[in-house]
């Protein structure tokens, strides 16, 4: 009888204490994402906009449309291009940082576990020129390295972003590539701030904005007044946003990755994502639920493969399979597979193709 009554003392007890104990404290929530206040810089910036760079002598130092022709590119006794990086690269392997979180453009098949898109496509015929025909798909000779839509260019390795990362423990975490190939939109001043240059262009786009359906329409920035529009930092994009600050109202976000717009916009904390029309075509893939308006003539521009400037044999032989891939088709034939294709497969309308690559000119 004790031994009963001693447990039914016991959970009563407990069935008390479970009344009267504090709920538990929330769970903290994440960050919130950074709303811009008038006057603020891009976070993601890691130096200041050039001040020269659209004068004729700011052409002269920073184009980003000068680039090196492949004809120039040495080759040995076998006709095998040669050069003091592509020796290191032959040795070493391939390491390039790609987005694996833009679909059409560059993502990781949750399947298969392997890479696709139109650049990816790109990456896999410079790999096999480098390294055989015969390259398999997990040929350790190339890495792909994901690298944060703000941090893309600082992963390079060159002079001014080793001295970036010396002084800023915040991005002792970035990897080290030989090529970024990820939108890289031409900008002077990514190649003043990162020692980089193009290649080529192998896209050329304009802006949208991606809002959630049913929503006010919203075709442009202006309609968008007291809205929060959202774009990656240490792009042209959130440039573009905060530089319309003043004229439409708005109210740009800034985030380290385009995809976090995505789950800004789903959530509801952001009203809109402005950035370049594919990359909002991935999203729209990802969320049928959202709407896509392109915006012709306004924000994009042409994307290049961004090297360290020092490398010239890498670059002419990119260039070198980029006017390839032009003479013979296939870049063509991607272009019309993931921005075309892909696009009507998903049946989420007719599909804007990205505009067509302008003539092709070496200055070096």
């Amino acid at each position: 009888m004790r031994a009963r009554g001693t447990v039914a003392a016991v959970i009563a007890a407990l069935l008390l204490a479970g009344c009267t104990t504090p709920a538990a404290p929330p769970t903290p929530r994440s960050a919130a994402p950074l709303v811009l206040p008038d006057g603020y810089a891009d976070p993601g910036r890691t130096a200041p906009p050039v001040p020269d760079c659209e004068t004729p002598e700011g052409r002269a130092r920073h184009d980003p449309r000068r680039t090196l022709d492949p004809a120039l590119l040495a080759s040995d006794a076998a006709g095998r291009p040669t050069g003091a990086a592509l020796a290191r690269i032959r040795a070493e392997g391939l390491v390039v940082g790609v987005s694996q979180t833009t679909p059409l453009l560059g993502r990781r098949d949750q399947v298969t576990g392997r890479m696709e898109g139109y650049e990816i496509d790109i990456v896999n015929r410079i790999a096999s020129r480098l390294f055989g025909a015969d390259l398999a798909p997990d040929d350790p000779r190339l890495r792909l390295v994901t690298v944060p839509t703000g941090n893309r260019l600082v992963a390079l390795k060159t002079e001014k972003n080793r001295a970036a990362r010396r002084a800023d423990p915040k991005l002792a975490d970035v990897p080290t590539v030989d090529v970024v190939l990820a939108n890289v939109t031409f900008s002077c001043d990514r190649v003043a701030n990162h020692d980089i240059m193009y290649s080529t262009p192998y896209l050329v786009t304009n802006a949208g904005i991606l809002t959630r359906s049913g929503a006010e329409s919203r075709d442009s920035l202006a309609k968008l007044n007291g809205r929060k529009v959202c774009a990656a930092s240490a792009t042209t994009s959130i440039a573009d946003l905060m530089a319309a600050r003043e004229a439409t109202g708005i109210r740009p976000v800034s985030v380290p990755d385009s995809s976090e717009c995505l789950m800004l916009l789903q959530r509801g904390v952001v009203d809109a994502v402005y950035t370049d029309y594919p990359v909002l075509q991935g999203l729209h893939l990802q969320d049928p639920g959202t709407t896509l308006v392109d915006l012709p003539g306004q924000g994009g521009g042409a994307a290049g493969l961004a090297m360290s400037k020092d490398h010239d044999d890498l670059i002419r032989f990119v260039n070198g399979v980029l006017a390839e891939m032009r003479a013979d088709g296939s870049l063509a034939q991607a272009r019309q597979r993931w921005f075309v294709d892909e696009v009507r497969a998903a049946r989420l309308g007719e599909p804007v193709p990205p505009l067509g690559l302008p003539p092709v000119s070496y200055t070096g």
